[in-house]
């Protein structure tokens, strides 16, 4: 009884050391800076999940959205100073169009794209 015990602590302890590596990867951060009228991504996002850092570095209003592969996403609007957190998942070779929503920003110049290699 003990010789079958033994190999199944064995498995059972190796089986637990392993579950951390099969959690799925954490997802990329990419922060953005809006100032008026730019905004600028601090990389290009990769498809899968990624966590968009809004940081409003001027003086209006601004908000944060993206939208590509039949979905779209937005922060809440921030005041100067003001950060969010927008996670979501991109889908590869999708292109995706971004921009704030607040006002005439986007036609201003707080607009861009890219896509999710």
């Amino acid at each position: 009884m003990l010789r079958i015990l033994v190999p199944a602590a064995v498995l059972a302890a190796a089986a637990a050391l392993a579950l951390p590596a099969l959690a799925a990867p954490t997802p990329q951060v990419v922060r953005v800076t809006e100032r008026d009228y730019s905004i600028a991504l601090s990389a290009p996002p990769r498809a899968g999940k990624v966590t968009f850092v809004v940081r409003n570095a001027g003086g209006d209003p601004h908000d944060f959205w993206v939208r590509g592969g039949g979905q779209t996403f937005k922060s809440r609007p921030l005041a100067s100073g003001g950060t969010a957190r927008l996670t979501v998942t991109l889908k590869k070779g999708v292109r995706y169009q971004f921009w704030c929503g607040v006002g005439s920003h986007a036609k201003k110049g707080m607009r861009g794209s890219f896509v999710a290699r």
